[in-house]
């Protein structure tokens, strides 16, 4: 409602002032209604039949974008504003009917020219009426065409803003209590339209702030394109001004509000003429402390003033206004930042809170010095405050709005206000009138010098100057810490020449400034920079230096009322090995020191819990002896003796360090006080190590002396001998050089002029190895060689040797045949078998061959799990101490599936009766040993590829060494001719070498036919041996 009626109050105040003009086209079809220089109406016959509405389409010649305005109703008029007085534009009327639009009239018109006719028409119609004569009044067409209102002060727009003068003019709107038309606007930002109609209209998006020539400073509804466009109100005054836009960025602004601050400062700016000769606009935005944007000087042009402001950063911070104010007049109202003794002077303030200091010392100041302030509050902006700041009189000077989108309805007022103020400036300067003409710039007699700054404590500073030839009214004193924080201020009589301050924070650095305070001025102002904190101890010094202590002096620090010293070993004071110290007196001995050592030390000077800066210095206490004479003796590939001599009898022990040249990591022995000399293993062969030893006193170590040796190469085995065995083995026996470092041997032999060859590995405490596979009367080159525990591989040594002709079973035979079984009898070739290697498969198929080991003690083995009626061919070689006999063969067939099973011979249930007796050290045990069915007997020497024989007893069995990646396989039938008892106890006894493997493994499993394990062995290294 309250809209509605201000536009009725406007509608009845319209016809005395308004400027028509009426053009008709055709037979009234289309007129037009010149309102003002830059609104037009028109008006057109209502089209016949159903329509949607009306399209209104003016579109300039040149220069600016088209605006559209959209009817939704079938009212026949409408209103544009915002238009150029000089320009051509072409006026469009489509009438719509559905998604059709049809050109209804068409116009090209120029503001300008309409004006010059009716005054053309007027001219003529005043000359044909004659004095005296009684003439019917004028008709003023334009009125009669426009029944709607026309805008012509911001008082006709809704705002939150209202001063003094403006209630009551709000109130005879109100009372006036008639509803206004409004209408769609759509459109681009560049140009602005104002579109009223008649009641039936829909509404209102735009509307422009029009001209009051009356000074009528209301309210304007605001829309974001009102900050956008700005005001089409221009400031036509040539006056040389100066305005600095002061500018709050404190933290409750919010950066989503400060693009508000910048779109209004904008539209502020858009209608003055900036130039180097007519308006300076300048810019601070203030928080905690105040920051020059720009100078006046720094921009000579409007665009560049619009720029410099869309580039406008957000500071953030707290409110200090008072701060700020101080700073326009120190730093932005100086000659030197442009500001023109001769130039009108206005400074615009635009803040959000209250201040957190004093405001009224320096508005006051900047007031009385001639200078104008205005006082604009959004939001949470303290009034009384704002009034306190502005000149006056208030009802000009003051505005406050709710809100920041609200800024915009400020800027008709606020731009004619400062025009009308610097036109009313000059024209009181052109006239003589009294107007306070105070400079701004201060000179030497009335600015402080030589500012001292002196007995800085930890919570306390004095400051001292020298006054100026004239005494000031005050004096200002504003401190606060460099690095931010809230500033203080004291004032002080003019008649003071220091002052302290207290109640500071230690350790901070503070920024202090003091300003004189005249009547009609501020001086220049002392600046200086100190940091709160004791005044650290000097000429600190370290004397008397021995292995173990040192004594410190320096010189008394002023209000020092103890000292704190800290004495640390490590780089960076570790806590576990830093001295401290306290002392009342200048001077301390610092004892119970590590000789040889780099301390660092730091001197505080102390009152009550308050500490000042430290100094410091470094000092290193003397050495100790070392030893002397180190040699080198009894050098091989993996060790070597160190010899020295003793340096004294206070000696405690000796510290050997020593690391190879390729990096690896340092080790290091400590030899008794008595030894003079150490020796060092293992070593890496080939190596160049460096060697330091040391003395070890109570008080520490002393210097190392150093050395360096370099390791000989590893020897390879030697004295090979070959020792024919049994069968197509022979035996190949060395002697080591360094046994105990050899990890593995490597035996490769192949016959002389055959390229095929066969390798050996053979753990490395062992010196002799079974060769397999040997033909008979055959000449074969043997080498070997051997790998280091540090990764060394020794020369390769080679013998030639060769073989003779071992004893395979005899009268093989095959009976007791059944449809799934056959019983395989021999007679063996002697004694001392470890067992029987047998190897079967069905005639017509090799690849389902199948082996199987007896003990050497059996002579036969039923073969079970056997094809009915299937011929079997089967081979059988004894496996000798010294290597394995060729194979004797037979065949045999089982029955067919429907033949009578014959006796149960062979076939018998497992009974434990029937099993071997064996020996252990639990006694005798009825049972087959497992290490037999893998080969795995006890003899001199293994011969199985990748297993080699331990020459020491484990538990009473022999114990071997399986190398990586080697697995034994073995059937259940090879193993228990009868399976497996449902009742069972199997033993294993294991021995973790640290060549392991780090990861989980089985040692022994029992599988399923498809290989899946059922029961076995796990071991972990990391954790334990796990069964699974």
């Amino acid at each position: 409602m309250l809209i509605h009626s201000s536009f009725l109050f406007a509608c009845t105040a319209l016809g005395s002032h308004i400027l028509g003009y009426v053009l008709g086209q055709g037979p009234s079809r289309l007129k037009l209604a010149v309102l003002s220089e830059d609104r037009l109406q028109m008006k057109w016959r209502e089209t016949e039949g159903n329509t949607d509405g009306y399209k209104v389409q003016v579109k300039p010649m040149a220069g600016d974008s088209e605006q559209e305005v959209m009817l939704k109703t079938k009212t026949p008029k409408a209103t544009v504003g915002g238009l150029s007085p000089t320009k051509e534009y072409t006026l469009h009327i489509y009438v719509l009917e559905g998604s059709q639009e049809t050109l209804f009239a068409k116009r090209k018109f120029v503001i300008q020219e309409l004006k010059n006719i009716l005054q053309a028409r007027n001219n003529q119609k005043n000359t044909a009426t004659a004095p005296g004569k009684s003439t019917p009044p004028v008709r003023n067409t334009a009125t009669e065409l426009i029944p709607e209102v026309k805008a012509t002060s911001p008082a006709l727009s809704e705002t939150t803003t209202q001063t003094a003068k403006d209630r009551p003019e709000r109130r005879r709107q109100k009372a006036a209590g008639a509803k206004g038309p409004s209408e769609t606007l759509q459109g681009k930002p560049n140009t602005e339209f104002s579109v009223t109609e008649t009641p039936t209209a829909l509404q209102t998006t735009q509307r422009s702030p029009a001209k009051s020539e009356q000074g009528d400073l209301g309210k304007e509804k605001h829309t974001k394109e009102t900050l956008k466009r700005g005001s089409r109100f221009q400031c036509d005054t040539a006056a040389a001004t100066d305005i600095v836009l002061l500018v709050d960025g404190s933290w409750s602004i919010g950066r989503n509000n400060f693009k508000f601050v910048r779109e209004f400062l904008s539209a502020l700016v858009s209608p003055f003429n900036i130039a180097r000769d007519k308006i300076r606009i300048g810019l601070s935005q203030y928080s905690s402390d105040p920051r020059t944007e720009w100078n006046l000087n720094t921009y000579v042009t409007r665009d560049e003033v619009l720029e410099a402001v869309r580039n406008l950063r957000y500071k953030g911070g707290n409110t200090f206004t008072g701060l700020a104010l101080s700073h326009v007049l120190e730093q932005n109202l100086k000659p030197e930042a442009g500001s023109r003794a001769d130039a009108v002077k206005l400074v615009i303030l635009l803040t959000d809170g209250k201040s957190q200091d004093d405001v009224n010392l320096s508005a006051q100041t900047l007031k009385n010095m001639g200078i104008e302030l205005f006082a604009i509050g959004v939001k949470n902006a303290d009034e009384a405050e704002l009034r306190q700041v502005a000149s006056e009189p208030l009802e000009l000077t003051v505005y406050n709005v709710l809100d920041f989108p609200l800024l915009s309805s400020l800027v008709s007022r606020l731009t004619w206000v400062l025009c009308t103020r610097i036109k009313e400036k000059l024209k009181s300067e052109n006239t003589g009138s009294p107007v306070k003409n105070v400079s701004v710039t201060t000179g030497p007699h009335l600015s402080p010098t030589n500012l001292i700054i002196s007995e800085v404590t930890s919570r306390s500073m004095q400051l001292t100057w020298t006054p100026p030839l004239r005494q000031p009214k005050k004096y200002r004193i504003v401190y606060y810490p460099s690095r931010g924080g809230i500033p203080q201020e004291v004032v002080l009589d003019g008649s003071a020449s220091s002052t302290q301050l207290v109640n500071l924070t230690s350790h901070t650095e503070y920024l202090v400034s003091v300003f004189p305070i005249y009547e009609n001025a501020i001086g220049d102002g002392l600046r200086g920079m100190t940091s709160t904190s004791l005044s650290p101890p000097l000429s600190l010094r370290a004397s008397e230096v021995s292995h173990n202590s040192l004594r410190l002096s320096w010189q008394p620090a002023s209000g020092a009322t103890q000292y704190l010293v800290l004495c640390s070993a490590a780089p960076n004071g570790a806590e576990d090995d830093t001295k401290e110290v306290k002392v009342e007196q200048p001077e301390v001995l610092l004892d119970g020191l590590s000789p040889s050592t780099e301390y660092s030390i730091a001197v505080y000077a102390m009152s009550g819990e308050e500490a000042s800066d430290p100094t410091s210095i470094q000092e290193t206490t003397l050495a100790l002896s070392p030893p002397g004479h180190l040699s080198f003796s009894e050098i091989s590939h993996g060790s070597v003796k160190v010899s020295w001599e003793a340096a004294s009898r206070a000696v405690r022990a000796h510290r050997v360090t020593y690391v190879s040249s390729r990096g690896s990591n340092a080790r290091e022995i400590q030899v008794p006080s008595n030894a003079s000399s150490t020796v060092l293993r293992p070593l890496s062969s080939r190596t160049q190590y460096f060697i330091s030893v040391s003395s070890v006193y109570d008080e520490g170590n002393s210097f190392p002396v150093t050395g360096n040796v370099t390791t000989l190469t590893v020897p390879p085995p030697s004295a090979l001998k070959v020792t024919e065995l049994s069968g197509n083995n022979v035996q190949l026996q060395w002697e080591a050089a360094a046994a105990s470092d050899v990890l593995v041997y490597q035996i490769k032999w192949n016959a002389v002029g055959e390229e095929s060859s066969q390798e050996l590995s053979v753990a490395g405490n062992l010196a002799a190895a079974n060769l397999p596979g040997l033909k008979k009367n055959t000449e074969y080159q043997i080498s070997i060689w051997a790998y280091y525990k540090d990764g060394a591989r020794s020369d390769t040594v080679s013998i030639l040797h060769r073989t003779s002709s071992k004893s395979p079973p005899t009268n093989l035979v095959i009976d007791s045949e059944t449809s799934t079984s056959l019983q395989v009898r021999w007679r063996p070739p002697g004694r001392h078998l470890q067992y029987y290697r047998v190897t079967y498969a069905p005639e017509s198929d090799d690849r389902a061959q199948q082996t199987i080991m007896v003990s050497g003690k059996s002579s036969g083995v039923t073969l079970q799990s056997l094809l009915p009626n299937t011929a079997y061919k089967v081979m059988v070689s004894a496996v000798h101490d010294a290597g394995e006999s060729d194979s004797v063969s037979t065949t045999g067939q089982t029955a067919s599936a429907l033949a009578k099973p014959p006796p149960t011979r062979g076939f018998a249930p497992f009974k434990t009766e029937a099993c071997p007796t064996l020996s252990s050290t639990e006694g005798s045990l009825q049972g087959f040993d497992m290490m037999e069915a893998f080969g795995l007997v006890e003899k001199e020497y293994a011969s199985i590829k990748g297993v080699a024989m331990e020459p020491y007893v484990f538990s009473g069995t022999r114990t071997y060494t399986l190398f990586r990646d080697i697995q034994l396989t073995r059937r259940t039938s090879e193993v228990l001719l009868s399976g497996i008892p449902p009742v069972h106890t199997i033993s294993i006894l294991l021995r973790l070498l640290p060549e392991a493997p780090k990861e989980p493994f089985a040692v022994w499993q029992l599988t399923d036919v498809n290989f899946q394990p059922l029961l076995g062995v796990i071991l972990d290294c990391k954790v334990s041996c796990n069964i699974a």
